[in-house]
């Protein structure tokens, strides 16, 4: 077994060299490819069965780039289409977002700068066919129906909608027929004035577009009065690093240092604020957790080390690994490990992997639980060397960031009853459910998200459909957490009403009130 798991290693080496060629090889890598070479003509000409190449050789590059560190990775074709979507910040279709239940696929929302906006296409509509083939009652997969929907830009798709659909199905379809266009996928997901003078910007991750979404929000923010701005980056997995450094830099003074890379065939690369950011002197407080990662973190890093912001929340996922995108000739792509990120200081952002990919992801877990239960914050500081902010403030590494302010996890024996219902997706389920019935009367009465929030409630008898959904699925009602979290309930039920009606903006003006964090950052004027 040994040996099998040897040559696959040696096999996804070689395959590496072969399309990573641009690098330039040594002499001894050179040596190393030969041999290998005369591995895989041994097994093409002498193995016992017959070989998929292109199979086999996938599985041996995802095997080879595993072992180098946990985010070095193999993409194929379709995947590395789909990741080049997301960094461009846009994608080529119809315009609707799906909600998939069962066997059944719904418009769950339509986009409204999509090219449905004007369709007539209603939240709740279940989608019957597309281009006369059935895709309602036979099976199939969420994925299969957003590749039907989508399509080059021009083209036409048509769409058999069944509206406010009884159970025996007596309604008669009706079709709607959409040009495709592109899509723009936004990742400033909310921003808003949370009062007077403060403003709030919500990034759900990096793309080419995130820049001038984010300065667009900052400067429509600083005209409406903002001088105190909360950057949300909660749950932001990272992204375009140059989209990171363009955002730093509105918030920084001309030449202040950002970041620096370095790796074993990359020098030091410095990146500086290039001008006046245009929010560098208001106050800024960023908002971070356990899923904040990689340009998240270059970014929080960048603000703490300066002093420029106060940080808030919990320790970062500590993920500072540069990978730069190799493409190969078949479409496919491999991302490949060069560098490290640092912070001005010269914290490593990255946390230890060198116990392997499953230990390093098992020591994360560990991490969060042990910190979720910790009385004092010094359980999240595991490296005591001390790094100097350029006021003089020490800062510590160990991978991640640590926040200014820790704020901890919500351990109230209350939220038991809500994260069971929130983690079945019911919460979601049962919202979606009341569009279904009320989407067409829901639009007429509130036209727009303001008018949504400020007039739609959440009556008791939704309330009690969501706990007799519970019921349904084995969770017993627990009258005291009910009372307790009530108004959390409410609110996330409005949200996802208001998510399907009026996109991001229905869903975080109704469930933003209620967020804790944000909460504690208003009290606490942090």
């Amino acid at each position: 077994m040994t040996i099998v798991v040897l040559i696959a290693m040696v096999l996804g080496v070689l395959i590496g060299l072969m399309f990573g060629r641009t690098f330039g090889l040594q002499e001894k890598t050179l040596t190393l490819q030969s041999k290998v070479g005369e591995v895989m003509s041994l097994v093409e000409d002498e193995y016992v069965d017959s070989l998929d190449a292109d199979s086999l050789s996938e599985r041996l590059i995802a095997v080879m780039l595993a072992e180098l560190d946990p985010h070095s990775s193999y993409l194929s074709a379709r995947e590395t289409e789909r990741t080049d979507e997301m960094m461009r910040g846009s994608f080529e279709g119809v315009g609707l977002v799906i909600h998939h239940e069962g066997d059944s696929t719904y418009v769950g929302q339509v986009l409204p700068d999509g090219p449905s906006a004007r369709s007539g296409l209603l939240p709740g509509d279940l989608i019957v066919s597309i281009d006369g083939q059935r895709v309602c009652g036979v099976g199939l997969p969420s994925d299969s129906v957003v590749a039907m929907l989508r399509g080059p830009r021009s083209t036409k798709v048509e769409l058999g909608i069944l509206r406010q659909c009884t159970p025996t199905g007596a309604a008669e379809p009706r079709t709607f027929t959409i040009r495709r266009n592109t899509v723009p996928h936004h990742t400033v997901l909310h921003y808003t004035m949370l009062d007077d003078t403060t403003g709030y910007i919500l990034l759900g991750s990096f793309a080419s577009t995130s820049y001038d979404e984010f300065h667009d929000a900052l400067y429509t923010l600083k005209q409406n009065g903002m001088r105190h701005l909360v950057f949300d980056l909660r749950g932001n997995g990272g992204g375009s690093l140059s989209a990171a450094v363009g955002i730093a830099g509105e918030l920084l003074p001309h030449g202040s240092l950002i970041v620096y890379t370095q790796g074993a065939h990359s020098r030091r690369r410095d990146v500086r604020a290039r001008g006046n950011g245009l929010f560098s002197e208001g106050r800024v407080t960023v908002l971070v957790d356990e899923n904040s990662a990689s340009a998240s973190e270059v970014v929080s890093g960048a603000l703490q080390d300066n002093d420029r912001a106060t940080i808030v929340g919990r320790r970062t996922f500590g993920k500072g690994l540069v990978q730069t995108d190799f493409a190969l000739a078949d479409g496919s792509s491999v991302l490949l490990t060069t560098a490290r990120y640092y912070t001005p200081s010269g914290r490593c952002i990255q946390r230890p992997y060198d116990g392997g990919t499953g230990q390093y992801y098992r020591e994360y877990f560990n991490q969060l639980l042990e910190e979720t239960y910790a009385d004092s914050a010094t359980v999240h500081i595991k490296d005591t060397t001390p790094y100097y902010t350029v006021g003089g403030r020490i800062v510590y590494g160990g991978g991640g960031i640590i926040p200014d302010r820790l704020l901890p996890v919500r351990k109230d024996s209350s939220f038991v009853y809500y994260n069971q219902l929130a983690g079945r997706g019911l919460i979601n389920r049962v919202a979606f459910g009341y569009v279904r019935q009320h989407a067409a009367r829901l639009v007429d009465r509130y036209p727009d998200a303001p008018s949504f929030v400020r007039g739609f409630r959440v009556d008791n008898a939704l309330v009690e459909r969501l706990v007799a959904a519970g019921e349904a699925e084995g969770i017993v009602r627990n009258s005291a957490s009910l009372r307790v979290q009530r108004p959390l309930i409410e609110a996330m039920l409005k949200a996802y009403i208001g998510q399907s009606l009026f996109g991001n903006q229905g869903f975080y003006d109704s469930y933003l009130p209620q967020d804790e964090d944000l909460k504690a950052v208003i009290k606490n004027k942090i």
